[in-house]
């Protein structure tokens, strides 16, 4: 049975462990660093907190310090050969998984990858609505007793990726939510996700309203200006409360690419496959059946209607 003790097993005691959580990680990602950091430590296993990458969020930022969670960029700490990785909402080859020295040892996510990792031990849920959902049951079948700063961004990491519990959840995600909501600190967690916008991100919306292109159901909104990604899935989420829409992509520069953040509520349109369809031959993206996210160099972008055309193509509107 999957759990940390099988992925215990997997480890030599005698190298570091690192724990890599994705590039610009979201609140999901560090809740589930988090929770195994504190996993593998009930088994006398010390373990380094990384990311690649810059944290974005404010919210995080925040959750981060009041929670006083040990994680770092990784352009801060030192990799040698021997180094043992577990990547944590994530896989390997992605484009948003920094490669490091080191062996990739384990692979635990909730994201279906387009291969079966090639490492030791891997653990995939892609039917779990969040990775923090994966390690609660790593806690509770391992019997281990479970901090209350763990349960606060476990339940906070589950929330953001299920929407507050209206997207993408499964059983198990509604008895973890039940569980952490009252060991953890519910009112901090909820606090941090709902003021995770400012003043200064209204402009963003502002033009993403002016530039929205909605062909039946589906609305492309090409934006400027550079964001998080946190506000950029914010402004995906607020079209589609509208309810004329069905599927929405957002598109935003950032540096060297193109980032896609994708929304469907239609089963059929699948985000995941209709952002792998699009974007064949251009980039990479992957992500579940209501939310998605991907990437393009900006030496492969095809235009602002180019790439529109393509989304449309790969949902069979034209």
């Amino acid at each position: 049975m999957k759990g940390v003790d099988e992925l215990v097993s997997h480890l030599d005691a005698s190298k570091p462990v690192y724990i890599q959580a994705h590039d610009f990680p979201d609140h999901d990602a560090v809740a589930s660093a988090f929770g195994l950091m504190h996993l593998l430590e009930s088994r006398g296993v010390e373990s380094s907190l990384c990311y690649g990458g810059t944290i974005q969020s404010e919210s995080l930022s925040e959750a981060i310090k009041l929670l006083e969670i040990p994680i770092y960029s990784t352009r801060l700490l030192a990799f040698d050969d021997d180094a043992q990785l577990i990547l944590v909402d994530g896989f390997i080859g992605n484009r948003n998984m920094t490669g490091l020295p080191g062996t990739v040892v384990a692979v635990i996510d909730h994201h279906k990858p387009p291969e079966e990792p090639d490492c030791a031990y891997h653990d995939i849920r892609p039917d779990y609505g969040s990775c923090s959902t994966i390690f609660y049951e790593y806690f509770r079948d391992a019997d281990v007793p479970m901090k209350k700063s763990v349960a606060t961004m476990l339940l906070m990491g589950l929330m953001m990726d299920t929407a507050f519990m209206t997207r993408g959840v499964a059983p198990v995600d509604l008895e973890a939510f039940s569980t952490l909501y009252f060991q953890g600190d519910w009112e901090t967690g909820s606090r941090l996700l709902k003021n995770s916008l400012s003043i200064s991100d209204l402009g963003l919306f502002r033009e993403a309203i002016n530039s929205c292109e909605v062909a039946d159901d589906f609305a492309f909104i090409m934006l400027e200006q550079e964001c998080t990604s946190e506000a950029m899935a914010l402004v995906a989420d607020f079209f589609l409360g509208l309810r004329e829409l069905h599927f929405v992509c957002v598109v935003e520069p950032d540096r060297d690419e193109y980032r896609i953040s994708v929304r469907s509520e239609d089963s059929a349109r699948p985000s995941d496959v209709v952002l792998r369809r699009a974007l064949k031959g251009l980039g990479s993206g992957g992500g579940h059946v209501h939310m998605g996210g991907g990437s393009i160099p900006r030496d492969l972008f095809p235009g602002e209607q180019g790439l529109r055309k393509r989304f449309l193509q790969a949902m069979g509107k034209e």
